[in-house]
């Protein structure tokens, strides 16, 4: 299955005031801005640089595909994407609209399957009462679904057949490159690992602890059995109270001690 994309909301409050409009009109991204809204997602998702709606609305504005009094033209998706060497495609002239079985949606599902991402334009019923668009990044026994403007479960997991029904139109985007699988091999495993233990391990070393070692704490901070190693942000000496203990690193601690007591 494909990676979920990047997840923006046209909605959200950081944006969802700002305008998206041309001469003639108040439109605003909340109320306009599913169109690239959507492309954000995948644009941000494939080439891994920050794109925002604000980003997406501002360069349809700016290049004449925001529609008076409406959202944004169909043309608007090829050259967005062109923009970030990303190749989109439309791959229907006309409205799929209460086409169910159009033989389309079979090779949307499959494109979906080959590693690609695909945006559809919705009519009217589970996901608008006018028009609205959606990223699609899978489809099993539900159609996987980035919705702009919604996190409700039924649009974002939608039933086939209502979604075969309510859809317009579709435009294909080329995400193959980012979500192929990764072949795995031991030597990429044993590096994964490795890197997985470095930073897991780093996570414990600091002075967080339990009340119930308090005591043993302070026993062998005061004996001089344990001394640290560096500090922390505070400037404390950090005694990596969590982390994992060698065998040799116990034979030293034994050894410290014996020493301590005059035992060794």
């Amino acid at each position: 299955m494909n990676k979920r994309p990047v997840s923006y909301l046209q909605t959200d409050p950081r944006w969802k005031a700002v305008p998206y409009q041309v001469k003639g009109e108040t439109a605003t991204i909340g109320g306009s801005g599913c169109g690239p809204t959507a492309a954000a997602m995948a644009i941000e998702t494939i080439t891994g640089r920050t794109f925002t709606p604000v980003d997406a609305c501002k360069w349809s504005a700016d290049h004449g595909y925001k529609a008076l009094n409406a959202g944004t033209y169909y043309s608007y998706f090829v050259p967005q994407f062109k923009a970030f060497g990303i190749e989109c495609k439309q791959l229907l002239g006309s409205s799929l609209h209460n086409k169910p079985a159009h033989p389309v949606h079979d090779q949307v599902k499959q494109y979906l399957a080959e590693g690609y991402y695909v945006i559809a334009l919705m009519g009217p019923g589970t996901w608008t009462s006018g028009g609205h668009y959606i990223l699609l990044w899978a489809w099993d026994d539900k159609v996987r679904i980035n919705d702009p403007a919604s996190t409700r479960a039924v649009r974002l997991n939608g039933d086939p057949a209502a979604f075969k029904r309510e859809v317009k139109q579709y435009w294909r985007i080329d995400a193959r490159e980012y979500n192929k699988e990764e072949d795995m091999n031991q030597e990429k495993f044993n590096q994964m690992f490795t890197e997985a233990m470095r930073q897991y391990r780093q996570e414990l070393r600091d002075n967080d602890s339990g009340e119930w070692s308090k005591a043993a704490r302070e026993f062998v901070i005061k004996q001089g059995i344990f001394s640290g190693s560096g500090t922390t942000p505070e400037g404390e000496p950090n005694y990596m109270w969590e982390d994992l203990l060698t065998r040799e690193q116990a034979a030293q601690l034994l050894y410290a001690f014996a020493q301590k007591f005059s035992l060794a």
